[in-house]
């Protein structure tokens, strides 16, 4: 008995629970096949195989029981369905083992006397089954009907709730389950620049086809999948994921394996298709950014394509004029501006945002007329209409602002000062510019800029070098090529 006490004797003899489960499912569905048959004068013969058939129901019941308890210490299954699964295996051993006392004859007054031998005489034994039939029958159905709840709440413990019916034919599994529960873990945000590789895409596979052993209830081998900080502390055998290393990281390794291997996850239903392993590993290997979105420019062709393809979504980065809107500026407002030398256009008929563009040299009074229309104005070109470095402040006060054009103008590095306000700026062109190397690092900070054109600027090469290298989405156009080629 100590023995069985310890934690490993416990597992060891534990996990012979699926061996001998199996045991009594077979000699109660056996036993209810001979009841059912003798009840017909063809049979009736049959009911004398009854007792000892209900008999080894009894005794595999009892050990397969003793045997799950044991199993239920090692933990990782969920409580809800462990409790019925126990609950009904309970159930199905006093009822095999009632109905064993039932027909030995110890409720039977008239029997009191008799020794087990007497109690065990077969005809004895089919007169008590004859005269009881009803009540013998509706404990088998009883028993039958606890040990089918047991064995469907077994399978779902070792292969996951869907398993009974992941295979089955499609108007089975409408009625079973919610068929859209699938499709929508995998729906995505509306603005494709806020869908994230891994939130949106790799989790909700991750749940989809393993949190039915990895999640917070389950969790097999001590793993969840439900969310990153839960794969990072990983299981038994350590972190699931390591930055950087697809083949150090065991989730990986797990769902990249022979299928027939033993170790291969998932080991039922559904399993990774090439395209999801595919951007796992990507995702993985490039440092497991959690807020890597699909219109990153950093994503590589065949990641895109894949992203596009796969799951239709759009993998280019949308302007702000196509996700926002603003108000209308009145025809009176936008005549002003036109005489103040400024040619005006709406960028598209689905929203409000303008593109201004200078008419030649412009006086500070010209430019300050624009803030009537400082929050339509997303495109703005400057360019040669002698603005200076105290006039910047203005521009700096349009807050949608993400085309800029300031080329061939007198600007230094003081009037660039106050564009570190532009959040929304994605392009700016300084070409012919006197800005240097404290512009371009002020730029550098706008969370949405992608194109700096500084060529005929004081900008070094060597900052340009250090800045692709710290961000490389960032693209800065010194017009080395363009000089180059007319020296030849």
């Amino acid at each position: 008995m100590y023995i069985l006490l310890q934690s490993d004797a416990a597992l060891f003899f534990g996990r012979f629970h699926s061996l001998t489960v199996h045991l009594p499912i077979g000699f109660l569905l056996l036993a209810a096949i001979l009841f059912l048959l003798s009840l017909s004068k063809k049979f009736n013969f049959l009911i004398k195989a009854l007792p000892l058939t209900i008999l080894l129901t009894a005794i595999t019941a009892v050990l397969s029981v003793v045997l799950g308890l044991l199993l239920a210490q090692e933990g990782g299954y969920p409580e809800g369905s462990l409790f019925w699964h126990k609950a009904m295996g309970i159930a199905v051993a006093i009822l095999s083992v009632f109905l064993t006392i039932f027909i030995l004859g110890y409720f039977d007054k008239t029997r009191q006397g008799n020794s087990l031998m007497e109690r065990l005489n077969i005809n004895t034994i089919e007169s008590t089954v004859v005269d009881h039939k009803k009540g013998v029958g509706i404990f088998l159905a009883a028993a039958v009907v606890c040990i089918s709840i047991t064995g469907h709440l077994g399978g779902n413990l070792t292969h996951g709730e869907n398993y009974l019916y992941a295979y089955a034919p499609t108007f089975i599994q409408e009625f079973l389950y919610d068929p859209n529960l699938e499709k929508s873990s995998l729906e995505f945000p509306k603005d494709a620049d806020s869908t994230l590789v891994f939130d949106h895409i790799i989790q909700p596979i991750l749940i989809q086809k393993c949190a039915s052993c990895h999640d917070s209830e389950t969790q097999k081998g001590g793993l969840q999948v439900t969310s990153l900080e839960s794969l990072l502390t990983g299981g038994e055998t350590g972190p699931a994921l390591e930055a950087g290393s697809p083949q150090s990281s065991e989730l990986y390794k797990r769902v990249t394996l022979d299928p027939k291997s033993r170790k291969y996850m998932p080991p039922k239903g559904v399993t990774l298709s090439y395209g999801e392993i595919t951007l796992l590993k990507y995702w993985i290997d490039n440092g497991m950014n959690s807020d890597l979105k699909v219109t990153d420019q950093e994503l590589p062709g065949e990641i895109q394509e894949l992203l596009e393809s796969t799951y239709g979504l759009s993998t280019k980065k949308k302007a702000l004029y196509e996700k926002m809107n603003v108000d209308a500026a009145s025809e009176e407002t936008l005549a002003k501006v036109r005489e103040q030398g400024f040619r005006v256009s709406a960028l598209s008929e689905e929203n409000n945002f303008l593109e201004v563009v200078a008419n030649g040299k412009l006086k500070r009074e010209n430019l300050e007329a624009l803030s009537s229309i400082e929050n339509q104005i997303t495109w703005l070109d400057l360019g040669e209409a002698a603005i200076e470095d105290s006039w910047m402040e203005i521009v700096a006060g349009f807050p949608n602002l993400t085309r800029l054009l300031l080329d061939n103008n007198p600007i230094t590095d003081k009037g660039t000062i106050p564009l570190d306000r532009l959040e929304n700026l994605e392009s700016i062109n300084l070409y012919n510019t006197a800005v240097g190397d404290s512009t371009l690092n002020l730029l550098a900070t706008l969370p949405n800029l992608q194109s700096v054109y500084l060529w005929k600027t004081k900008v070094s090469k060597d900052l340009v070098a250090k800045l692709s290298e710290v961000n490389p989405k960032l693209k800065v156009d010194l017009g080395f090529v363009e000089e180059e080629k007319k020296s030849n």
